[in-house]
């Protein structure tokens, strides 16, 4: 509602605000010409509460008055001095990572402190190569996941380039065009289409203006702006009409407006604000290698405390029973972990790059794959951010129109009068691509119809010129066209319909009667409600009277939208082919939010249940979660909102992916689990705090990383599976040959090599697996499911006995045969070796699926575990190796028996996971039946 207020009132008001407010004293008196009599009143804050009504419900000159600015602009001078008393209009950006953030958080967590916590005891019991070993470990994985986000953060520099935006302002009552960074509180900034609005400001004047503000609200159709006062202060950005914010764009229209906010002080500026307070959850591969890292500690302490107090009661020395505890402990912490899960990620992160989807930090690769939440943006997520036409109603029918401008079933020559009437009621130029974004689509449309709009629009310029003003919803031209006057209208169907006495059919003109314009009405409410925009279209033969066109001639409506991608609706069925359910939350009105969501078909169950942003208000977080859990769409939510919608899922137990490109979606990029920014049409702000970047704006790219992430997610598991069970069999291994007490596997060095040997290359292989047949088909492990359960951690309490069983089998009988010496610790380290490589090759995936993906899986860690054979054997080959580490050299007789014992072991194993998939696969036949 627009009303008139007292100025005295509306001034007082102004100036008690200031006084609540602490000024900031200017560096030196402004001008004489902007100078008053009397006190001086405090100057504008830098950030003044945009909450308080004084702005909107001020007329344009108190607001001069406030700024101490007038009709002239500032002068030269008086810009000078307030841009040392306010500082350069720049916002600060985003937090972002630096080489020191990435380096430092490749050093964190638990499993890295047990890898130094190991260094640091073999460096106390004389075992200096031994920590400088394990050292070596930790570094190189350092070096890996460095590398790789590094390498992603370049690229994302690249693509955040700031631009220096140029604004024209009116200073000392002249134009020029001056660095935006420049601008100051009081400026008066001079808005024409395609203009970059560099801050806040309020309007003083303005036709037919209109700002797209889709980057800071949401809303994909330009914003109306007009000039008058509001009766309230609108607590919605996107209901501030007489005010245009710092990285908007104008669209269409022209006008002035006096900056009132520069900086750090804009909506924007507050926007990215709350990126800094938000923060994402710890990501869940980090979570469950810190809880089995906790579990491995206590594993070491307890092993190592029995080995020590056992030789001590052996009456062995002190100092070799410190050394074999710390052999223990080095045993049972799987060195090569930490690296794999780096490479494994790096590899899943390199795979993603090649689809187009560049990842910033490692974890997210991980993350991506356990998401079963993922919140979308609507503008320039699921659409286009552009404006175009999307329907054509002529007569009785409406049609649809395609990406080429086609609507198959209305006459060509109905359809040519419409995309010639737009031509020409139209001040936008298509080749020099000027104007509004609205009056760009509507030539697009006739070009696409086969007109073309820059020939029409040369041949027959514009005459007179009524442009759409508060008097009227609608734009009218005067045009010399074959010879004869001609007016061409466009603008709000009722009021044209108004001014319509005829109807263009295919049979020609007849009368309008009030039961076609009620039908034409109907239709026009009905597009509307779907979201779109619909204009009227009409023409006359004749000139425009006093400016008014009369007696015109009904061609028809069309209606424009911001289009859905092409690929938004595959996408969406592929996320909820895998189990995954996605959220539109936008800043846009509800009809079109909904518009959008049955196009993409959002819900699985067809039913969209719409949430408007405004009754968020006075729900807390957990009223706000339970919503969150059965709501399809938010519409009209401001970034905040965004924010809280996402922490509330997250709430709920929802691991939750937010898609997005604007400013106001980076608090929410922030704190999810994984933060997915738009490559192309994305802001700046949008890519500095996303985890994973779109480079192409394809959501099809999304689901393929998903696909990658819970392959490497699935890597991950087995290769972690695989390292447990057999440093779980090291570590009972030591502990029957200590009881035993006879030449056992003492040395840490003797350990570190077996790890080298059996962890590194067999873990990789499992790491480098193709993804699994239904890798999209099937549910993301539940949020509270962790990676390994109790009947995991049973299967890996087997794995391990019977893998040391082998192992000590094989010690047992060379004691037995030829004593306690280096020909029975060479037996035992080959069994041991040996049972561990087979059962790598046991864990290896065997879900149904691509039978070329299993070859090349298969034939991956094949190859691995024949280099694995290469380090098994090399001590046996290099006689320095082998005395370093103690061992013999095995006769035939020995690596036959040390060949059939891990046989024995990996049939054993064998047995177990088919018994195990047997009783899985009735469990899946129970759930279905049920």
């Amino acid at each position: 509602m627009l009303v008139e207020h007292d100025p005295a009132v509306t001034i007082a008001a102004i100036v008690s605000w200031l006084e609540e407010s602490t000024p900031i004293e200017a560096a030196a008196e402004p001008d004489d010409r902007l100078s008053r009599s009397g006190p001086r009143r405090p100057r504008l804050l830098d950030e003044p509460p945009l909450e308080s009504d004084a702005i909107f419900r001020s007329r344009g000159e108190d607001i001069l008055e406030l700024l101490r600015s007038g009709a002239d602009g500032l002068s030269a001078n008086e810009a000078r001095r307030r841009l040392a008393v306010y500082g350069p209009n720049r916002t600060p950006p985003p937090l972002g990572r630096s080489q020191r953030d990435m380096v430092a958080a490749q050093f964190t967590g638990l499993p890295v402190a047990l890898l130094f916590g190991s260094a640091v005891l073999s460096f106390a019991t004389g075992g200096l190569l031994d920590a400088a070993l394990t050292i070596g470990v930790v570094l190189a994985n350092a070096a890996i996941g460095f590398s790789s986000e590094n390498a992603t953060e370049r690229l994302i520099r690249r693509l955040s380039r700031p631009t220096e935006h140029m604004a024209e302002v009116q200073r000392d009552g002249n134009r020029l065009e001056v660095l935006a960074a420049t601008i100051v509180p009081g400026d008066i900034l001079v808005l024409a289409p395609g203009q970059f609005v560099p801050a806040d400001a309020r309007i003083l004047e303005c036709r037919d203006l209109t700002v797209d503000e889709s980057t800071l609200t949401g809303e994909s159709l330009p914003v109306r702006k007009h000039a008058k006062v509001l009766d309230q202060a609108p607590v919605a950005v996107a209901d501030r009409h007489n005010i245009v914010h710092d990285g908007t764009i104008v669209s269409g229209g022209d006008g002035r407006a006096v900056v009132f906010r520069t900086g750090s002080g804009t909506e924007a500026a507050r926007t990215r604000a709350l990126i800094d307070l938000a923060r994402p959850p710890r990501p869940v591969i980090e979570e469950e290698l810190s809880s089995l890292s906790g579990r491995l500690a206590l594993l070491c302490v307890g092993a190592s405390s029995v080995v020590f107090l056992v030789g001590l009661l052996r009456g062995e020395p002190l100092l070799a029973m410190a050394r074999s505890a710390v052999a223990l402990a080095v045993a049972a912490i799987p060195e090569g972990l930490p690296a794999i899960a780096t490479t494994t990620l790096a590899l899943g992160a390199r795979a993603m790059e090649r689809e187009q989807a560049f990842v910033r930090a490692l974890p997210a690769v991980e993350a991506l794959g356990t998401i079963d939440t993922i919140c979308l943006d609507k503008t320039g997520t699921l659409t286009e951010n552009r404006m175009a036409v999307v329907g054509v109603a002529i007569g009785e029918e409406v049609r649809r129109t395609s990406a080429d401008g086609h609507s198959d079933g209305l006459a060509p020559d109905l359809l040519r009068a419409i995309a010639e009437a737009l031509a020409l009621c139209n001040e936008a130029n298509l080749a020099m691509q000027t104007g509004s974004s609205t009056e760009l689509a509507l030539l697009r449309f006739c070009s696409d119809t086969g007109i073309d709009p820059d020939a029409v629009q040369q041949q027959s310029p514009i005459v007179r010129l009524q442009s759409r003003d508060q008097a009227h919803r609608w734009m009218a031209t005067a045009h010399r066209l074959n010879g004869a006057d001609y007016v061409a209208v466009k603008g709000a169907p009722d009021e044209l319909l108004a001014l319509a006495a005829h109807e263009l059919t295919e049979d020609g003109l007849r009368p309008l009667d009030e039961e076609r314009r009620r039908r034409i009405l109907a239709t026009n409410e009905t597009l509307a409600r779907e979201g779109l925009r619909v204009l009227g279209v009409a023409r006359k033969e004749g000139d425009l009277r006093d400016g008014l066109p009369d007696d015109l001639v009904w061609l028809g409506l069309v209606a424009l939208a911001d289009p859905v991608r092409a690929e938004a609706q595959e996408a969406v069925e592929i996320f909820h082919r895998a189990g995954i359910r996605t959220i539109i939350i936008t800043g846009d009105q509800p009809a079109t939010a909904l518009s959008v969501a049955e196009a993409v078909a959002v819900s699985r169950t067809g039913i969209i249940p719409v949430v408007d942003g405004a009754n968020l208000a006075d729900l807390d977080d957990q009223a706000l979660g339970a919503l969150a859990l059965r709501t399809s769409v938010f519409a009209r939510v401001s970034p905040g909102d965004k924010l809280r919608i996402v922490r509330a899922l997250q709430g709920a137990g929802r691991r939750v992916a937010m898609i997005g490109d604007g400013v106001n979606d980076g608090p929410a990029l922030r704190a999810a689990a994984v933060g997915v920014a738009m490559g192309r049409q994305g802001t700046d702000v949008a890519r500095e705090v996303a985890d994973i970047v779109i480079a192409d704006d394809d959501l099809r790219a999304l689901a393929r990383a998903i696909a990658r992430g819970r392959a490497t997610d699935d890597s991950i598991g087995a290769a972690t599976r695989y390292f447990l069970s057999t440093n779980l069999s090291e570590v009972l291994l030591m502990l029957g040959e200590t009881l035993h007490g006879r030449g056992g596997l003492e040395t840490p060095m003797e350990l570190f090599w077996l790890n080298l040997v059996t962890d590194i290359m067999p873990g990789l292989g499992l790491a480098m697996a193709e993804p699994r047949g239904d890798v999209m088909t099937r549910p993301p492990r539940a949020a509270d499911a962790p990676l390994f359960g109790h009947d995991e951690l049973r299967d890996l309490g087997f794995d391990g006995a019977h893998l040391a069983a082998s192992a000590l089998a094989a010690h047992l009988i060379l004691l037995a045969r030829k004593g306690a010496g280096p020909q029975a610790r060479a037996a035992t380290f080959i069994t041991l070796s040996l049972a561990q490589f087979a059962h790598a090759w046991g864990l290896r995936d065997r879900t149904p699926g691509s039978v070329a993906g299993r070859v090349v899986s298969e034939t991956r860690l094949g190859g691995a575990l024949a280099a694995a054979c290469g380090l098994l054997a090399a001590p046996f080959l290099i006689r320095p190796l082998r005395t370093l580490l103690g061992l013999g050299v095995p006769g035939p007789g020995d690596l036959a028996l040390s060949a059939g014992l891990a046989a024995t072991s990996f049939g054993v194993g064998e047995l177990r996971r088919t018994q195990r998939m047997n009783v899985r696969s009735g469990r899946a036949i129970d759930r279905v039946a049920a």
